[in-house]
């Protein structure tokens, strides 16, 4: 799930570990039950998911400067965008969505669809709600009165350009990180809430549907966490795998639309004192902490990570680091938080 907000408290308890990583976390059933608890308990709000911290703005930055193909309109990264999309429509999977903020707001405007999925009942019941009642930019209003004048004329707007482009869909799923294969999201018995919006344009392929999907991005953000090292890389491994494969785009279509990339944004604790990759599970709530609103605890189990575990487990999943950002402007209690794009 989107974390609460986007560092954890810098004073936490001393842990041991060392370079070969022996300190990993465990996933007992007990660790998912206690996140699950503590979620369960957020409000469905963006204050709930970030504490106030936060905007899509540098996310969205940051995937144009990797996929510049992806704007649709001259910029300082991209000056001549290309004149159309590419024939299949263009794909992201959004993983521990929470209330779809990073689908909405930075998601949405560059993809033509997009899977958000969040184990957590409340809050993907809120992104349904929210994708299909007019609150996100991208998509008509499906449901619901309209309630004034403007309102009527923000309709009429959206509206038209709708139909004016290849037409955005948001199919939300309720599916846990464990048991999740981005390439078959309502797998594992994971819940289909439906499919908000329609395809006007390209390839309509198996969204909303069982069947294989293929995406050119997917999106984690400040949930990894809350999964220990088997899981996650395990979890890693089968993101790759839904990647849209190299062997079905064209040379051209990779030349010019970008390859697929997981990107990854997490807090990052220090290295172990001996300099090597350090990672521990906070097994009570009397050390690690997230700023969360009225002084919240988390008593959710969460696994911290340092850059170089967060290293090591990119490179036991199979995948190579082509870029990686430093999040500025957060408090200086908060841990580091760093984005990492992943082929």
């Amino acid at each position: 799930m989107s974390a609460p907000l986007c560092g954890v408290a810098r004073h936490v308890r001393a842990t041991e570990g060392d370079s070969r990583g022996r300190n990993r976390a465990t996933e007992p059933t007990a660790y998912q039950s206690a996140r699950a608890q503590y979620w369960d308990d957020i409000d469905a709000t963006v204050d709930g998911m970030l504490g106030g911290f936060g905007t899509g703005l540098s996310s969205r930055l940051f995937l144009l400067s990797l996929l510049p193909q992806l704007a649709t309109f001259p910029n300082p990264l991209t000056p001549s965008p290309p004149s159309q999309r590419p024939p299949y429509r263009l794909t992201a999977l959004d993983v521990g969505a929470g209330i779809g903020r990073v689908t909405s707001t930075v998601l949405l405007p560059l993809f033509d669809d997009v899977v958000t999925t969040e184990p957590v009942q409340h809050f993907v019941e809120e992104a349904e709600r929210a994708a299909s009642s007019g609150e996100w930019r991208e998509l008509p209003r499906l449901v619901g009165k309209v309630r004034d004048p403007d309102e009527q004329k923000e309709r009429e707007r959206r509206i038209a350009e709708w139909n004016r482009g290849r037409g955005k869909r948001v199919w939300v799923v309720r599916a846990g990180l464990q048991n999740l294969d981005p390439a078959y999201p309502t797998r594992g018995g994971n819940q289909s809430l439906g499919v908000i919006g329609e395809a006007r344009e390209g390839d309509k392929g198996n969204f909303g549907e069982e069947g294989n999907i293929q995406y050119d991005v997917i999106w984690c953000q400040w949930c990894l966490g809350h999964m220990g090292h088997n899981d996650l890389v395990s979890f890693l491994r089968r993101a790759k795998a839904a990647l849209r494969h190299p062997s079905d785009m064209a040379d051209d279509e990779q030349a010019e639309y970008g390859k697929p990339i997981i990107v990854v944004k997490e807090n990052c604790c220090e290295d172990s004192p001996e300099g090597g990759p350090n990672e521990f599970l906070d097994e009570e709530d009397s050390s690690l902490t997230r700023y969360v609103p009225a002084g919240r605890r988390l008593n959710a189990k969460l696994t911290s990570r340092s850059n170089g575990k967060w290293l090591q487990v990119f490179e036991e999943a199979g995948l190579r680091v082509i870029k990686e950002e430093v999040q500025e402007g957060l408090p200086q209690e908060l841990f580091t938080v760093k984005t990492w794009a992943l082929q």
